[in-house]
């Protein structure tokens, strides 16, 4: 029933505003070529599949939401890396491993719930291999967490207004973003757990309230329940709500609390937008062309069969 009063709210929307919903995802989301001759380990991959084309791997990966990929072209000389002090028994128990424990001997494609950090602690030599990211080369900061099949977000502690905290993700110097979009299922909840990691590690300074990218504002909203996020899509674009009990706050009092917090409960509160709270930014996917990297632990050796 909600839902088609959404739709009514939606359709019924007075003809002189104007209620702007994204577009269709794009689908041709680039992944970027990353690392050669390497490949991510494949503990927590989204899927195991031979394809006959990396246009075929990248796609299978959109239709998944991975955000990363291992592809083996099928025209490289494969180096096996010697196994140090490796026993006769451990050698018996690598035989006996099962296809889905060997990725690299029996799957071309292997799509990624994550893209590697700035350490590439688990990349793993092979010749075979490239790595792919829809983000491209790691972004230099050790903070970055990943939402699986969603993103790449930064919780800033510091305390910030609304308007500051904008100004903090949309100008940052290591990477483009906004504050936090929250309008699903999957990010508002993956956020919550974000928060409630970040609480059980530093209890003494513990997160209740984050904001994230959403807004009413009175000279762009259309209506008392049109929030906007970041890029000033309306929330009545969106089904997902995660109201907090007595919010929003409505009427004469919305002028006063009309920025959106996330709790690690995973509901959204509205508040004044001069209250300073710590935030989350999300991180954009990469549009330049050119992400190879070459630096630390990248690959020695890499043969290509002409």
């Amino acid at each position: 029933m909600w839902k088609q009063l959404l739709l009514m709210q939606i359709l019924f929307v007075p003809k002189q505003s104007t209620l702007r919903c994204p577009a269709e995802e794009d689908r041709s989301q680039q992944f970027h070529l990353v690392r050669e001759c390497q490949r991510d380990a494949t503990d927590d991959a989204l899927a195991l599949e031979n394809t006959s084309s990396l246009e075929e791997c990248m796609s299978l990966a959109r239709q998944l939401r991975g955000l990363a990929l291992n592809y083996a072209p099928g025209r490289r000389t494969y180096i096996e890396q010697p196994k140090k002090n490796e026993n006769r028994r451990e050698k018996d128990v690598r035989r006996r491993l099962n296809v889905f424990q060997q990725p690299g001997e029996f799957f071309n494609c292997h799509v990624l719930q994550c893209p590697q950090n700035i350490s590439f602690a688990g990349m793993l030599n092979d010749s075979r291999f490239d790595y792919y990211s829809l983000y491209g080369r790691p972004k230099a900061l050790y903070n970055i967490s990943c939402v699986p099949e969603v993103g790449l977000f930064v919780i800033y502690t510091k305390h910030s207004s609304y308007t500051n905290a904008t100004a903090v993700c949309n100008n940052a110097v290591e990477f483009s973003g906004s504050l936090a979009h929250v309008a699903s299922e999957s990010r508002t909840s993956g956020l919550a757990q974000l928060l409630r990691d970040y609480n059980r590690q530093r209890s003494e300074s513990a997160i209740f309230l984050a904001y994230v990218g959403l807004q009413f504002n009175r000279s762009t909203s259309v209506r008392p329940i049109d929030y906007r996020n970041a890029q000033q899509e309306s929330l009545l674009c969106f089904l997902h709500r995660a109201w907090h009990v007595g919010h929003p706050r409505l009427g004469g009092s919305q002028a006063n609390a009309s920025c959106v917090a996330l709790t690690p409960q995973g509901t959204w509160q509205t508040l004044s937008c001069d209250h300073e709270l710590p935030f989350i930014c999300e991180i954009f996917r990469s549009s330049s062309p050119s992400q190879l990297d070459t630096g630390a632990n990248s690959a020695d050796v890499c043969v290509v069969n002409d």
